[in-house]
């Protein structure tokens, strides 16, 4: 299995993003938000992902640079789990992870947190057969 997260797996299309975002639907994993698209545009995976802390919510850059390389580390880690079930379903996806916290959690809890949104994300793409 491939452990690698490069750049492919990012979300950086600004017109792809303001789409994501517009037409998206929302999925809420307390104290994670996912935003989610099925997309049918040519990518080289199955899904690309975009991290989201607000500064909002957290004011120094430090502790959300933490979380967002902690989703980056569990994304890649679980990505199999997700990457197996949209090859399953032969679909493509964009999504986002908002964190909506206003401190910083223990990593341990953040993926036991985030492997539930995934879960939840899973699912949600199965309704939408």
């Amino acid at each position: 299995m491939d452990f690698t997260f490069g750049k492919a797996y990012k979300l950086c299309s600004v017109k792809r993003i303001d789409r994501l975002f517009s037409e998206g639907k929302r999925l809420k994993a307390y104290p994670i938000t996912v935003m989610f698209q099925e997309t049918q545009e040519e990518m080289e995976f199955f899904f690309q992902v975009i991290f989201s802390v607000p500064k909002k919510r957290m004011k120094h850059a430090h502790d959300r640079n933490y979380v967002k390389r902690c989703f980056r580390e569990i994304i890649r880690k679980n990505k199999a789990m997700l990457e197996d079930h949209l090859i399953k379903c032969d679909k493509k996806i964009n999504f986002a992870l908002i964190y909506q916290l206003n401190e910083r959690i223990p990593y341990e809890d953040l993926e036991q947190k985030l492997l539930v949104a995934i879960t939840k994300l899973i699912s949600e793409i199965n309704d939408e057969k």
